[in-house]
């Protein structure tokens, strides 16, 4: 289980309760909380803190001044912003002054802890990326902009390439990819080297957002503009004003809000709902899909016109069982993650895993790698190598047993059949399989139906 050190203030403490508790349900162990934001520095002098979620509105000193200090005494730590209804404009001050994201009051829970989840991976990427670049094998030469994703496969230097003429433009891009294959990462990695990357970059999960709340999250609303809008609210594009809003999961985009998306990315501006002023923006869009678009757009489903507004530039992310030269490389990648995570020297990998995992197909990509591998860590009781009995079944050299079977199914069943091993991995709790398999519980509910009906 997760063993990364939170630290969370906030002076009301009814509320540090409530959010510690959360965390400590979801597996995060060590979570410390303080209501004097003049202790902070105390506590991370004294304390391996990894990641800081804080308030904005405190009276012995506001989130923004504890910010901007603790980014300039203590770099590598990310830190979320929780903030109020209405108070975007403060946290879009948040995010230029370094904070990792912000999430408003009362937090969905699933959004929290995916925004923990990747703040604690990008800083276990800065940490490490120094230690581990001396053993990657570069064989080509991208200025160190892409030192933090583990790749050396000809086709993911191709994508490099393409990230490298796309970033500079401002024209959508559409990243395409099966599930864990990191298309957030590309995306991110765009922005990160555009004239934009002192601006903010807003991630959006569109299969996460309510059907009913498409529109006022995306394009913000008025207040009174309908029951329970009591204050003015800005939506995710006034929040990515000047920078980057990257909109994943895009073929979940409901059809009837497919048009004014076209017309906002046509015209920079959009209507809030009870505003019949348009606001003009200065944004950039990328997306990114796991779905067949173009099949989408043939069975109407996805307009024609939106498809090919968003595909200026298009980047295709390919399985990880087609970057069988990046495989081992993950691996040890994930080893030392692991051994860091769980406080073991296990030293790399027996012959035959590594032939095992060559072999695999990876319906899960390099999400399933990765927690095959710290499964595999934490599993190992000894500190010798990871073998054979350290592998899940699937991933283990038994593979073999199951090729006819897959080649006489279709994806779909292959989905469905990787989505039951995850259940079962996590005991049915869907929220954790959801986090797993990098979909929403929405998504994961409605692919779950047919085996219910």
């Amino acid at each position: 289980m997760n063993k990364s050190l939170i630290l969370i203030i906030d002076d009301e403490p009814s509320y540090l309760t409530l959010l510690r508790g959360l965390l400590l349900d979801e597996g995060y162990k060590n979570v410390i909380t303080e209501e004097n934001p003049l202790n902070v520095e105390q506590i991370l002098n004294n304390f391996n803190v990894e990641l800081i979620i804080t308030d904005i509105y405190m009276p012995q000193m506001n989130g923004l001044e504890l910010l901007e200090k603790v980014s300039n005494s203590h770099p590598q730590i990310p830190i979320i912003v929780i903030t109020g209804v209405g108070d975007t404009e403060i946290a879009l001050q948040a995010v230029r002054l370094g904070a990792y994201e912000f999430i408003t009051k009362p937090p969905d829970t699933g959004r929290l802890f995916l925004t923990i989840e990747r703040a604690l991976e990008q800083h276990l990427l800065k940490l490490e990326r120094d230690s581990l670049r001396p053993r990657l094998s570069r064989t080509r030469s991208f200025k160190g902009n892409f030192d933090d994703i583990i790749a050396e496969s000809q086709i993911m230097y191709k994508i490099f390439e393409l990230v490298e003429i796309f970033a500079p433009t401002n024209e959508t891009v559409l990243v395409a990819g099966e599930t864990g294959t990191g298309k957030d990462l590309i995306a991110k990695k765009i922005h990160d080297l555009s004239p934009r990357r002192n601006k903010p970059f807003i991630a959006v999960n569109l299969a996460a957002i309510s059907p009913n709340l498409f529109e006022s999250e995306l394009f913000g609303c008025e207040k009174g503009a309908f029951t329970g809008a009591a204050a003015d609210k800005k939506g995710y594009f006034e929040a990515a004003n000047e920078g980057t809003l990257f909109l994943d999961e895009i073929g979940e985009l409901p059809k009837e809000l497919q048009g004014k998306l076209l017309r906002t990315i046509q015209y920079n501006e959009i209507y809030r709902i009870g505003n019949p002023k348009p606001i003009k923006l200065d944004i950039r869009i990328l997306s990114a899909t796991n779905k067949d678009l173009m099949q989408a757009v043939q069975e109407n489903q996805f307009r024609a016109d939106l498809y090919y507004r968003l595909n200026r530039g298009f980047i295709f992310l390919p399985p990880l069982n087609e970057r069988e030269d990046d495989i081992v490389l993950l691996a040890k990648y994930f080893l030392d993650r692991g051994n860091k995570t769980y406080k073991k020297n296990i030293t790399g990998f027996s012959d035959s895993v590594i032939r095992s995992l060559k072999k695999y197909s990876f319906p899960g990509n390099v999400r399933e790698l990765e927690n095959i591998i710290i499964n595999a860590v934490a599993k190992n009781k000894v500190n010798d190598p990871i073998t054979e009995i350290d592998l899940p079944k699937s991933a283990n050299g038994k593979e073999a047993d199951y090729i006819d079977k897959f080649m006489l199914m279709s994806m779909d069943e292959v989905a469905a059949m990787h989505i039951k091993h995850v259940l079962e991995y996590t005991k049915g709790n869907i929220q954790q399989a959801a986090l797993i398999l990098g979909v929403s519980e929405r998504t994961l509910h409605r692919r779950l139906k047919p085996e219910t009906n």
